[in-house]
């Protein structure tokens, strides 16, 4: 270990001792928890859990889903931290958990999610074609307008309820849609597993009830 990891590793203690100095809940252990998770953003200590495995436009999303609730346990269950061990290795062993969980999510919604892929297998069965009919009807309906308020920064006009109807409807890959829309693939696919996630609840209610 290097001077400068260990000067780093010895704030961090310090920190984490101030935090876990004040009573939960109050004003100063707010205070020392936002210096200590502001040390830990810049320590350059953060791990990177499955990093390789995963394109670089969805790990970016997973990891920043990661980071955040990894951030959020630490202030919720600061008082579980052993000092026996040094804080980045339970930082980032809650991280690589944090990060699991958020892999989970994405698996998950793509499962109950009909994609691209999905509508490209033939439709042997009359109930598959009604599913098929029933995502369509919800794209073009949009009974609480939530996909068509939903667009990619700086692009109005391009919203989520667009993004489906291209990809789920009109049957177009990722490449036709970026070079109709002038927008890097990316960009569109991360806004759209994004979008995807933050409204869960929204396509299990009008589909998955």
């Amino acid at each position: 270990m290097n001077q400068s990891d260990s000067a780093i590793d010895q704030r961090l203690t310090q920190l984490m001792q101030s935090a876990l100095g004040h009573p939960q809940n109050s004003s100063q252990r707010r205070i020392a928890l936002n210096k200590l998770i502001k040390e830990i953003q810049t320590s350059g200590k953060l791990g990177h859990p499955q990093r390789g495995m995963w394109p670089d436009y969805i790990y970016h999303d997973l990891y920043n889903e990661a980071l955040g609730l990894t951030f959020m346990e630490i202030c919720q269950k600061l008082d579980k931290y052993n000092p026996q061990y040094p804080v980045m290795a339970w930082v980032n062993f809650l991280l690589k958990n944090r990060f699991i969980d958020a892999v989970r999510r994405h698996q998950n919604y793509q499962g109950r999610l009909l994609s691209l892929d999905d509508l490209d297998k033939p439709l042997a069965a009359e109930e598959d074609k009604n599913e098929v009919q029933q995502v369509r009807d919800f794209i073009n309906d949009d009974p609480e307008n939530l996909l068509a308020a939903e667009h990619i920064k700086d692009h109005p006009d391009v919203t989520l309820q667009r993004l489906l109807w291209l990809k789920d409807v009109e049957d177009k890959k990722w490449k036709e849609i970026s070079a109709e829309l002038s927008i890097a693939i990316p960009t569109l696919s991360s806004f759209y597993q994004r979008s995807l996630r933050k409204l869960e609840r929204y396509f299990r209610k009008y589909l998955y009830p």
